[in-house]
């Protein structure tokens, strides 16, 4: 309300309303390594992927454990229970998906079905196995783990996984299709466990490669998201030792992109490996080098909240080794505007501690720290100069209906 008066007096005015600038408000509850924050389209509760094999979910304010897989879950180094995403059907079918680390070290997706929508609880014993990756022994980085469905292409689950590991992808599984690390890959789970993969995905059927790879050439896609309006497709794959990337792929765009790794980091060449850069390689749509914002990037989303309507449209994404915040915009076809909001979110995310961020029911954003801190992402409140702006507004508009009187 305070915000609606605010900008009413420059519009009465014929001016445009004042700029306010962002805040955050902290969740009341702390969490045990929270990598993650997803809601069903809609629902107004608030779901939170802890590292060790818990989701914790918020309902009305009170937090209780949604579903524990601690057991089944290896959380050493960058392993974990680290994505989660709910059905495109789940008020009807309960259904969601996770993306973990299982107890043989290997990536594993399985499909969890609650008792109803409305459940706070889940049991274990729901898990559907759907597909695995397996990842090289003993190396406990580059995992990826997002895993999401796209608005615009109902029904199909993609999968981020990383390289496996090690410095400059040794085995050179990005580039190889007989592999399904180093991908984004994209598959119709079934009913009662098991997917298939979609006719149309790139290397489908005699094309040689893997069914189930969507695009390939990435190290650690570790963060990535769709645009709830467009399904627009945005992957922050984090780099080696120079460049931190953010690739876009238009909603309705066909798979197949060879995004460079491990011959390219960012639009540059890979020093350290002989490689030359692949044909057809695509470069990022925007980048950074590591004497500029940080070392790791944290891929976000686009924001369609209605929280401050100037940001719609923005690409929210920051960097775990600084703990900055930033936004950026991609108009005809290019990234611009990158914008620094660490100062305005006041979110105190030092060095190693932002880990995701996430997005609820209603398009709100959320960014979410190691330290166990969740902040939600607001409209700051209005400036002493907007109410003055409101001030003169009323007195304008009485003076106008005494003059009218």
């Amino acid at each position: 309300m305070r915000h609606f008066l605010a900008c009413l007096a420059p519009v009465l005015l014929g001016l445009a309303p004042p700029a306010h600038a962002l805040s955050s408000v902290q969740l009341a509850q702390t969490f045990s390594q929270p990598v993650f924050l997803a809601a069903p389209s809609g629902d107004s509760r608030l779901f939170i992927v802890e590292k060790a094999g818990r989701i914790q979910v918020i309902d009305n304010g009170v937090k209780s454990v949604y579903l524990d897989i601690t057991g089944r879950v290896n959380s050493s180094g960058e392993r974990g229970l680290l994505g989660l995403a709910f059905d495109p059907g789940f008020a009807s079918n309960g259904r969601f998906y996770a993306d973990y680390i299982n107890s043989f070290g290997n990536t594993q997706v399985s499909a969890f079905t609650a008792a109803s929508a409305t459940a706070n609880s889940v049991l274990g014993t729901s898990e559907q196995f759907v597909i695995s990756v397996t990842q090289p022994a003993n190396l406990s980085n580059h995992k990826a783990g997002w895993i999401g469905f796209r608005s615009t292409d109902p029904g199909q689950l993609y999968i981020a996984t990383g390289d496996g590991g090690d410095s400059n992808d040794p085995s050179g599984f990005a580039q190889n299709l007989s592999s399904n690390l180093g991908k984004i890959l994209r598959i119709t789970p079934t009913p009662g466990g098991g997917y298939s993969s979609p006719n149309d995905n790139p290397f489908a059927g005699a094309v040689p490669g893997n069914d189930e790879i969507w695009s390939y050439g990435l190290r650690n896609p570790y963060r990535n998201s769709f645009d709830r309006q467009s399904g627009d497709f945005w992957i922050a794959d984090v780099g080696q030792g120079a460049r931190e990337e953010v690739n876009f792929q238009a909603a309705g765009s066909v798979g197949g992109r060879n995004y460079g790794w491990r011959a390219r980091e960012g639009s540059i060449d890979n020093a350290a490996v002989p490689d030359p850069a692949p044909p057809g390689a695509v470069g990022p749509d925007f980048e950074y080098a590591h004497n500029t914002f940080g070392r790791a990037i944290i891929g976000g989303y686009v924001y369609r909240g209605n929280a401050e309507p100037g940001l719609d449209g923005s690409y929210f994404f920051g960097d775990n080794t600084s703990g900055r915040i930033f936004t950026v915009r991609r108009t005809a076809g290019v990234i611009s505007a990158l914008t620094e909001r660490t100062a305005e979110l006041g979110t105190p995310f030092g060095a190693n501690q932002l880990s995701s961020f996430g997005e609820d029911g209603v398009g709100n954003l959320y960014a979410i720290g190691f330290n166990g801190s969740v902040f939600r992402i607001a409209s700051a409140v209005p400036e002493p100069e907007a109410w003055a702006m409101l001030f003169s507004g009323l007195l304008l508009l009485g003076l106008l209906v005494r003059r009218r009187a």
